[in-house]
């Protein structure tokens, strides 16, 4: 009996034992990474659509760490604006009108404890991170503030504030100590006059009195003049108000008191037998008195006065006297970087300090968080703690203590609560970098979520289902050994075994 080899269909049994042990490794694959295929290729339709949702995944993945790396430079800026504060409330309080200490301790500490606060301040305007300097604006590759030493003392031959406060007390005194006003009297008239029309000393205001027997000629004209005029009796007692404005702005009232007898303190004239006698007893006492406040309150004006124009704000210029001679000055001249140290060089904007550094954190959302070290609340803050720190109050000036007062009543203003509500101040600067925060973890929380979701459809794309692979291997294992046995049961049959 012949038996045609043909009824046997070996090649078709080889075909499907190969595809089965084709099919037997990738299942293994697919155990081994948890993914049904190794190439994109191997998608087939979905392709397409995987491409689009890693694309998504990439972009969601940037704006994190961008979101990341604001966080950390708003850790820093939030450090460094609540040591800001600290040291704002520790300079309202450590001065005070009239708290001298025990032997005159503060007259002599306070500008030694403000110049460490000032250093502390400038150096917390440095912050940087990663070479990322954080108070300078746009400006981040250099240091935004110079030190102290180059603020207070100069550099490479650039003057330095000690040197402009100086040179501003000159200008403002004047050459005779009265503040740029000049005494006139005639008969029974004093005229008070300002020596021209310029920003130094001290200008007329007010004028005002109590008594019947004092003509006023109220502050007029420009430069302005007043008149105080004696045609009749002038009792005891009676006064005489004049209404100064001093250099930085604040305001002083001199009141001149008229007495019986000779005067027992300052401030005072005698009533003299006459109305020319009184009125020439009123102008010595006035011209002492200018001398007094000029020496006191005048010169601690003019400190404050020059902090103001050499700490310049955002959009000011730095300004200091046109001299020499600087007693009879009449101009502010811009400084230049040849003989002025320029104690801010970030970026000066005139729009908003918080757009200076932006990022964006999401397709529609950016995130402002700029900071410039001159904003309104810092620059106040360095002013003001220069100001004291370039002064001095030794205890044997007898002017120690009324400058000490002047300028420790304005140091309360210009630090005072009542200032953190505006634009530029420490707190509303640390309340918009807050909200920044804010919006940084909203955004970050949505972009978690998102993930998540794009994941999950992403892994029913490429992700093979374990339990489902582990059984269908299972059962190509079963079937390729039953295969095997069969073909090998097939390889042996001759004619010899099949006649058996």
């Amino acid at each position: 009996m012949i038996v045609n080899k043909s009824l046997f269909p070996s090649a078709m049994n080889f075909r499907a034992v190969t595809n089965m042990q084709d099919r037997f490794a990738d299942l293994q694959v697919q155990l081994a990474t948890g993914k049904k295929i190794t190439t994109l290729s191997g998608l087939g339709t979905d392709r397409s659509y995987d491409l689009t949702l890693r694309a998504r995944l990439g972009r969601i993945d940037s704006y994190q760490k961008t979101i990341q790396t604001v966080n950390l430079r708003l850790d820093f800026y939030d450090n460094a604006m609540v040591r800001l504060d600290q040291i704002e409330a520790d300079a309202r309080t450590s001065a005070s009108p009239g708290g001298y200490g025990a032997d005159g301790v503060n007259l002599t500490t306070s500008p030694s404890l403000s110049e460490a606060r000032l250093d502390e301040v400038l150096s917390l305007l440095n912050t940087q991170v990663s070479g990322r300097h954080l108070f300078g604006g746009s400006i981040t590759d250099r240091p935004p503030v110079a030190s102290t030493s180059e603020v207070l003392d100069g550099a490479g031959g650039r003057d330095g504030f000690r040197t402009i406060m100086g040179q501003r007390k000159l200008a403002d005194a004047g050459a005779d100590g009265l503040g740029r006003l000049g005494i006139v009297t005639a008969a029974e008239t004093i005229t008070l006059s300002e020596d021209g029309v310029h920003p130094f000393g001290m200008k007329l205001s007010t004028l005002s009195s109590d008594s019947g027997g004092i003509t006023l000629t109220a502050p007029t004209g420009a430069p302005a003049s007043l008149g105080v005029e004696f045609t009749g009796p002038v009792v005891d007692g009676q006064r005489v108000t004049i209404g100064l404005t001093l250099p930085d702005g604040g305001s002083y009232s001199l009141v001149m008191s008229a007495v019986t007898g000779a005067p027992q303190t300052e401030n005072e004239f005698s009533i003299g037998a006459t109305d020319a006698d009184t009125a020439t007893n009123f102008a010595a006492a006035l011209q002492a008195s200018l001398e007094g406040i000029g020496e006191t309150s005048l010169a601690s004006s003019s400190v404050f006065a020059a902090a103001d124009n050499f700490f310049n704000g955002r959009g000011e210029t730095v300004m200091r006297v046109d001299g020499p001679p600087f007693e009879t000055a009449t101009a502010l001249v811009a400084g230049t970087d040849v003989d002025t140290v320029f104690w801010y060089e970030g970026e000066d904007t005139s729009g908003v300090p918080r757009q200076t550094n932006s990022a964006r954190i999401d397709d529609t959302t950016s995130v402002n968080y700029g900071v410039q070290a001159n904003e309104e609340g810092l620059v106040q803050l360095v002013r003001t703690l220069a100001a004291m720190a370039a002064e001095n109050f030794p205890l044997s000036d007898n002017t120690s203590e009324g400058r000490f007062d002047y300028m420790a009543e304005t140091q309360l203003q210009r630090l005072s609560e009542s200032n953190n509500g505006l634009n530029g101040s420490i707190e509303v600067i640390s309340l918009e970098l807050g909200i920044a925060r804010a919006t940084l973890s909203n955004v970050g929380e949505r972009h978690n979520a998102y993930n998540n979701q794009l994941e999950n459809l992403l892994s029913d794309i490429e992700s093979a289902p374990i339990e489902q692979v582990a059984m269908e291997l299972n059962a190509i294992q079963i079937r390729l050994q039953a295969s095997y046995q069969t073909m090998t049961t097939l390889s042996e049959l001759t004619l010899v075994n099949f006649i058996r």
